[in-house]
């Protein structure tokens, strides 16, 4: 799967939904339930042959289906712009890329981003108290479009409020808000990337609250998604969370070696120098061997 099958499968199936066609019928004479299934999740490529005839069943321009290929790196170009500025603290600048987002781009889901950094500015700068950020972060998750058009963005504020209330020691309300985010439907893998970085923050959260038996069996189930998906970006943040609370229920020694050495060379593997320090500094003794 690339980046691009992934965006085409996403603005079929928001067309298809758009115009109430269900995938069968959208797949009549062209292929089977299936594929249409697998290419609107991103499993399959799309020969271009197969697209016109998919364009035209939904009586659409052929480029209509790579425009969400298009709006998503323009998305991803500001998001990693935004969120370098953000960790600079330069938020006069970040502001004037969100000035210019509001005033140039007709994309929502792009104007959302903006909307939410904004959110966070104000509160950093101190403009705003955690209840007021929080306030505003379930505003913006009222906007009627905000989950069909981005629903990666749309976990991700909810995620933020989680967070927050963790930040502000305020647990019960951070169990809820994981309980909602567990319960959405992360029907694509892009989404289901995303609930693997929400299953990783809510086994921090019952680690902070010492339950962790509950802690040791979410972060499993972590484990177990990243490798059903073949995605390795939290998986040694997830090995090293699965040593630490063996270690902490006093489980068996070799298991806890294996984690700690696997989060080790995952470190090792994706350059992530901090990790491997903190790893080591703090479970040396549990890494069987070094690179």
């Amino acid at each position: 799967m690339n980046h691009l099958s992934s965006s085409i499968g996403y603005e079929i199936k928001r067309i298809r939904k758009e115009k109430n066609m269900t995938q069968a019928e959208l797949c009549k004479g062209i292929c089977s339930q299936a594929e249409i299934s697998k290419v609107e999740n991103g499993k399959n490529s799309p020969t271009i042959d197969w697209l016109q005839q998919v364009a035209k069943r939904l009586k659409v321009p052929l480029s209509m289906l790579f425009e969400d290929h298009l709006r998503s790196d323009m998305y991803t170009s500001y998001d990693q712009q935004l969120l370098r500025l953000l960790q600079g603290n330069q938020f006069e600048e970040a502001c004037m890329i969100i000035d210019d987002i509001k005033n140039k781009i007709d994309y929502d889901e792009i104007k959302f981003l903006a909307m939410y950094y904004e959110i966070i500015i104000h509160e950093k700068r101190n403009f705003r108290t955690y209840l007021e950020t929080i306030g505003e972060f379930k505003q913006l998750l009222m906007h009627t479009s905000l989950q069909f058009k981005s629903p990666t963005l749309y976990l991700r504020i909810h995620m933020a409020i989680a967070i927050s209330f963790i930040e502000h020691e305020d647990f019960d309300s951070a169990e809820n808000s994981f309980q909602e985010l567990l319960r959405f439907n992360y029907d694509t893998i892009e989404l289901k990337k995303v609930r693997i970085k929400i299953l990783y923050n809510y086994a921090k959260q019952l680690s902070e609250q010492n339950r962790n038996q509950l802690g040791l069996e979410i972060t499993k189930q972590g484990i177990q998604e990243s490798l059903q998906i073949e995605d390795g970006q939290l998986l040694g943040q997830l090995y090293y969370q699965r040593g630490y609370f063996k270690k902490i229920l006093n489980r068996n020694p070799s298991d806890i070696q294996k984690d700690f050495t696997m989060a080790y060379s995952l470190f090792r593997t994706f350059n992530l120098p901090v990790h491997e320090k903190i790893l080591l500094e703090k479970n040396s003794s549990f890494v069987l061997f070094r690179i």
